[in-house]
């Protein structure tokens, strides 16, 4: 296989099991030319352990490859884990997608990698999964198997109701007892001072906060021609339009609001990427990786 097409959103639709996907392009990261160089591990050298998925492969021990014909991982005195976790939109809303993949769908997948990955190097997980009221919560955990359960929790979601991202956020900034790495993956569709208050609240806490903003390509580019009904999925409301009257006006109000998101998390230091459904998985993940790099320094 391409190692492209471990990333290509149309190939990871046709594998239907979330755990399936986020080991297909966790498999196809590591197996890239452009793997994360993490950082920031001590120099004192304390003994091997086996070589798992997800271990970095630059700790990999050669010489011991040599003697032994097996992969064992160097690890360190002070080898410092992370205490991270995944919030991740359940709105309606994520549930759009004119491509092979919604947004959900997109927004699972990559957190699912992102858990894979974190997990591997022994850092501690937990999940959130956002609905309009409620969230689905699995508490933080830094043991392999646990990723049986995180996906679990991914897998049994299904979009729904109105957006709760910002409720969401603000309610874990309340109950995190120790700061860690927040990231949220959501269309951010909700009001804009709320999600600035609850990203405000994570960052005021001590915790480094990232955003992937996920949206579908064709709400970014809004390619449609002559009348067309737009269905809000959240609120069930919809309205016909001529298309080519309201493109300019829309794709001016989009401008508006991501620069607007985009300035209100620099201010916060807030690390944001926008992802569209239509770029490979992998670009998420090199930008989450990028971070750890940073952060490790």
């Amino acid at each position: 296989m391409n190692s492209d097409q471990y990333f290509d959103p149309l190939v990871i639709s046709r594998l239907s099991n979330l755990q399936l996907r986020a080991r297909h392009v966790v498999e196809g990261l590591m197996s890239g030319v452009h793997r994360s160089r993490s950082r920031g591990f001590s120099v004192d050298f304390e003994e091997h352990r086996a070589y798992s998925p997800g271990d970095e492969l630059r700790h990999i021990d050669w010489k011991a490859y040599g003697k032994f014909d097996r992969y064992l991982v160097k690890q360190y005195e002070d080898e410092t884990n992370l205490y991270a976790h995944l919030v991740v939109d359940a709105s309606a809303s994520m549930d759009f997608g004119d491509g092979p993949l919604s947004k959900w769908g997109y927004a699972a997948t990559l957190s699912s990698a992102m858990a894979h990955l974190l997990l591997g190097q022994s850092d501690s997980v937990g999940l959130v999964v956002s609905h309009e009221t409620e969230d689905t919560q699995v508490p933080s955990k830094s043991i392999r198997k646990h990723l049986l359960t995180l996906l679990a929790g991914l897998q049994a979601a299904s979009p729904g109701g109105g957006t709760g991202i910002a409720r969401s956020m603000l309610a874990l900034a309340e109950r995190l007892k120790r700061r860690g790495l927040v990231v949220i993956v959501s269309d951010l569709l909700d009001d804009p001072e709320a999600v600035e208050k609850a990203l405000k609240l994570l960052c005021l806490k001590g915790n480094d906060v990232i955003v992937f903003h996920i949206l579908d390509s064709v709400e970014l580019e809004f390619p449609f021609e002559g009348l067309a009904r737009m269905d809000d999925v959240e609120t069930e409301r919809n309205i016909t339009v001529e298309c080519e009257v309201v493109k300019r006006p829309y794709l001016g109000l989009l401008e508006e609001f991501l620069e607007e998101t985009r300035e209100r998390c620099a201010d916060l230091g807030v690390d944001y990427h926008l992802v569209s459904t239509a770029e490979p998985l992998d670009r998420g993940l090199i930008r989450f990786l990028a971070w750890r790099s940073r952060s490790r320094v």
